[in-house]
């Protein structure tokens, strides 16, 4: 018996042993971390709250962002959500891209953007896009080729090379009666 508890002693020293001679930051999951909040308050209110599933930490410079959710105030309130794939927070320009079906909806102005990608400057406050970016809003479809620049708010926005397409029939504006 007592030759029997010391092989089992003895086997999980040895399997506490097997490990690695010494610890490395750059370890594969170190570095990582799962559903993380990003956040910026003035005033006691949040400006904006960056979510994702899974961020990246191991590049000093920026984080990378897996299933990214920027979600923007304005008075304490939710005013629009930025969302894709993939993105990633570069620290010191504070500087957020989204990509991978990326999308941004305003909650107060009802309209739709999707493109390829997005960034959001948090100092300037501002959303932009280098890509096609389609824009809905109701029946109205609108494409602007070259991408968009517009305040976080998405009250203002500007086009790079727009097309639009209008509805087909006045049924589908809303207020109009055929």
């Amino acid at each position: 018996m007592k030759k029997a508890a010391l092989f089992l002693l003895g086997c999980v020293l040895l399997g506490a042993c097997s490990g690695k001679d010494s610890f490395s930051p750059d370890d594969g999951d170190m570095q990582r971390a799962l559903n993380v909040s990003l956040f910026e308050s003035k005033d006691s209110q949040k400006k904006w709250i960056l979510r994702a599933d899974e961020v990246d930490f191991a590049d000093l410079n920026s984080a990378v962002l897996h299933h990214p959710r920027l979600l923007l105030r304005e008075n304490g309130q939710d005013s629009a959500q930025v969302s894709g794939d993939r993105g990633t927070f570069n620290y010191s320009q504070k500087l957020v891209s989204i990509e991978g079906n990326a999308q941004v909806r305003s909650f107060k102005e009802k309209v739709t953007l999707s493109t390829d990608r997005f960034f959001y400057d948090v100092d300037k406050d501002r959303i932009w896009s280098d890509k096609k970016t389609i824009i809905v809003r109701g029946p109205a479809k609108i494409t602007a080729r070259g991408g968009i620049e517009t305040d976080s708010k998405l009250v203002k926005i500007e086009f790079k090379k727009q097309s639009t397409q209008l509805p087909h029939d006045l049924k589908q504006v809303p207020g109009v009666k055929a």
